[in-house]
């Protein structure tokens, strides 16, 4: 079965019902078919309120919601998440519908807010999936609380070994059409070196026949053997257990926990444009 034809079908069929433009692609493709019946941060727990305030959640729609992407927030008035959150609802650009919401393990529970616009990065490549990094600017400042906090970044180099955390809504259910967690999950994982992420990606991108590879100087790795991200995850952040600072956005993977590398968008490669684009 085709699973990013279905999931294409699917949305253009809600086109009418929730306002939509058809999109470019789909988060699918870049985390391929699983066979496990719990497809999402596998292996992960419940967050409770407040776990994660950091955590952003981006959907669309008029007449009901669509998630989209997580996203994480570092300002007031900035979410960051991944390019291919934006890219997949219109030519990169935001939509009218498009919001985010924060302040609850819930995607469809949290304070919304409307967004002004959204910045890429410039040498964005979708179907290589390098430099998959955007900001998201609202258009009110976003109102902090005990639940909504902003995240620090780091924008030091994280190697191999380091223990993270990642957050998300990835899907729980093969049944189509594969909605999102309904509450926040985590995983407590670890990042592994550079040769052996290229090594271990080379592997999954032989055996996935998708030609995916992995750049360590602007990619960092996890790898955990029986749990791991899927596709609903994606723009979501990755933190250093130690310290909860970001160093990484969820970018894509070999399936969902299938013994492979997940792969996000390296944080200190970007420190200058960040700073150029942050609010």
């Amino acid at each position: 079965m085709d699973y990013k034809v279905e999931l294409l079908v699917f949305i253009t069929l809600l086109i009418g019902s929730f306002a939509l433009p058809t999109p470019e692609d789909d988060l699918s493709r870049f985390f391929d078919h699983t066979d496990d019946a719990n497809a999402r941060i596998i292996g992960g727990t419940e967050v409770a309120a407040g776990g994660h305030p950091h955590m952003a959640a981006l959907f669309a729609g008029i007449h009901g919601k669509i998630f989209i992407c997580g996203g994480s927030l570092v300002t007031k008035r900035t979410v960051l998440t991944a390019a291919i959150c934006v890219n997949i609802i219109y030519s990169n650009s935001i939509i009218p519908s498009a919001r985010v919401a924060v302040g609850s393990n819930r995607w469809d529970r949290g304070t919304e807010y409307t967004l002004l616009r959204n910045v890429s990065h410039p040498d964005f490549e979708i179907y290589k999936r390098k430099n998959d990094i955007s900001v998201l600017i609202t258009s009110t400042d976003v109102v902090l609380s005990s639940l909504v906090q902003p995240v620090a970044l780091t924008y030091d180099f994280v190697g191999g070994g380091v223990p993270a955390i990642v957050a998300g809504w990835g899907s729980t259910t093969l049944n189509w059409p594969n909605p999102p967690s309904d509450i926040l999950m985590e995983l407590s994982t670890t990042t592994i070196g550079r040769k052996e992420c290229v090594a271990r990606v080379l592997k999954g991108a032989f055996n996935w026949e998708n030609g995916q590879y992995n750049d360590p100087r602007i990619e960092v790795c996890t790898l955990h053997s029986k749990s791991g991200i899927c596709y609903d995850d994606v723009g979501g952040a990755l933190l250093r257990a130690d310290n909860g600072q970001q160093f990484g956005i969820v970018s894509w993977g070999f399936s969902c926990a299938f013994g492979y590398p997940d792969v996000y968008v390296r944080i200190s490669a970007y420190e200058s444009w960040l700073k150029s684009v942050i609010v």
